[in-house]
């Protein structure tokens, strides 16, 4: 059997091939690595994992000769975005991205450019190997309504959130009891599972067919110039010397802002500290709650996941965050951009022109920066504190995930190809989005690359978000009122409530 595992070396063979047109895949180095080990939950080997750079010689799964006789596999291609509404962080909405997330599933023809190349060599190899031929399906109706109405699909790709929520259909399977699937890998998302899992359902989960959940992480980004010219602590020195926290990130914020225009106001003409989100879901405060490590639910193993708040630490992040990025003299957010007759675009070009020392924005941001005259940099969310373990970094749960219909032709044969193409995906389309596109095309320096890799490895996913328990909301509220006991406190009641009401729908769909 052919094997196609890439480490970083083959990469520049790949990319010399899809630059000449080739449409095969060079044949590739074999791993002298046999074993795999599964991610580890213990506290103590996380800062050792977060920091290591992705290996992409995982050695193939061992799956059955499976033959589909020439037979389309029906994989479905539906909305994605925020909430399952095509809006995203900033410009980003789907005419804005170098990378939607249904490029990743299919690809025409081989046009040099090296992501799109590989997701083409990765479905011949898929459909050479199973003897079948993938065919994209798009509709205007949701999977799960395609579903009911009998239509076979053998795979789906959706907004997160939107499986999450049509999962009660019965629509799809649970994929830990499908065949061959292997959610523990590194192909699926470990991380996820950990967040997600209702004793032992999972019915949604990001792989890396599609890297939509990769390329909408929320992340940071500093301004160099600005830094040197302030005489600021690097936040690179600062994540090596782990005091990357949020009273340090918030410390360098509040050093740079200047009415630079000397019109006696802070308009957007002038130099802030940051310019930030304010938003309940992907917003600045939600990225540092889960920054500082904070969830909403926790898995318990009478019912299933029940509610995993620290009060303290919230109140403290709301006190802290508050003082700095809603002073107007300080930071800018999306809504004093509008009430300055600014747009999305505005708001990306208070950090493209110099004008912001950091900006919050997703990996896929480096595209929207690239052609930025300073140099940026880029960092995870900041720790709470120098006890924290290890870095948190919050995915858009609107992103491409997937989910296995009920009509599929074949369990074992579907099962079976899914896991091939998600690991031949991370041995391909990854390195070819992450290492060549993002790595070397886009940010601007080796320690650029070292974040990257901490920030991969630092993703979490939470059930009470992809679920619509309207927790977050409640959490958000908090901030808004400045007060986490007149908000979530007070509300614990209702939001037990509805976290057992949606642990519930997800017992019930088996």
């Amino acid at each position: 059997m052919k094997k196609w595992p890439l480490s970083v070396c083959f990469l520049a063979v790949l990319l010399s091939a899809v630059a000449c047109g080739s449409s095969e895949l060079p044949p590739a180095p074999e791993s002298n690595d046999g074993s795999v080990t599964a991610p580890s939950s213990d506290s103590e080997s996380q800062p050792e994992e977060q920091s290591s750079a992705p290996a992409y010689d995982i050695p193939e799964p061992e799956l059955p000769a499976v033959d589909f006789g020439g037979e389309s596999f029906q994989l479905y291609c539906g909305t994605v975005g925020l909430a399952g509404n095509l809006t995203r962080l900033g410009t980003l909405g789907d005419e804005y991205l170098l990378f939607p997330a249904e490029s990743f599933l299919s690809s025409e023809v081989l046009t040099g450019e090296v992501v799109n190349d590989a997701v083409f060599n990765r479905n011949l190899a898929v459909e050479e190997r199973f003897n079948l031929k993938i065919r994209i399906v798009e509709s205007e109706l949701r999977a799960d309504q395609l579903v009911q109405a009998g239509e076979r699909l053998d795979l789906v790709m959706e907004s997160g959130s939107i499986l999450a929520e049509t999962a009660s259909t019965g629509a799809f399977y649970n994929l830990l009891d499908f065949p061959y699937i292997n959610l523990e890998a590194e192909y699926w998302s470990p991380r996820c599972l950990e967040g997600t899992i209702v004793d032992n359902l999972v019915y949604v989960m990001p792989n890396d067919i599609c890297l939509d959940p990769l390329v909408h992480t929320g992340i940071l980004y500093f301004n160099k110039r600005i830094l040197a010219e302030n005489d600021l602590e690097s936040p690179y020195d600062m994540v090596h010397n782990n005091t990357w926290t949020l009273d340090n990130f918030l410390n360098l914020v509040r050093s740079v802002h200047k009415d630079l225009n000397g019109d006696g106001k802070m308009d957007l003409d002038d130099l802030y500290g940051g310019a930030f989100r304010i938003e309940w879901r992907m917003g600045a405060f939600m990225q540092f709650y889960y920054g500082a490590g904070q969830t909403y639910s926790k898995v318990d193993e009478e019912q299933g996941r029940v509610l995993a708040f620290n009060g303290e630490i919230v109140q403290s992040i709301i006190d802290r965050l508050s003082e700095v990025i809603d002073d107007n003299s300080i930071c800018i957010d999306n809504a004093d951009v509008e009430k300055l007759n600014g747009d999305n675009a505005t708001y990306d070009s208070m950090f493209l022109e110099g004008k912001a020392l950091f900006i919050q924005h997703f990996i896929t941001s480096t595209d929207v920066f690239r052609e930025m005259e300073d140099d940026f940099g880029i960092v995870p969310n900041p720790k709470y504190d120098t006890q924290q373990d290890r870095y948190y970094q919050k995915v858009d749960v609107g992103s491409g995930m997937f989910s296995i219909p009920v009509t599929t032709a074949s369990d074992e044969q579907t099962g079976a190809i899914t896991e091939y193409m998600a690991w031949l995906s991370h041995c391909t389309v990854l390195p070819a989005y992450y290492e060549i596109t993002i790595k070397t095309k886009r940010v601007r320096d080796e320690e650029a690359v070292e974040m990257l890799d901490i920030i991969r490895n630092s993703r979490v996913f939470e059930f009470a978000d992809l679920y619509y328990t309207t927790i977050p909301h409640y959490v958000w509220d908090s901030y808004t009122a400045r007060s986490f006991a007149n908000k979530v406190g007070a509300s614990e009641k209702l939001l037990k409530k509805r976290l057992a009401t949606y642990v519930s729908k997800v017992r019930r769909i088996e």
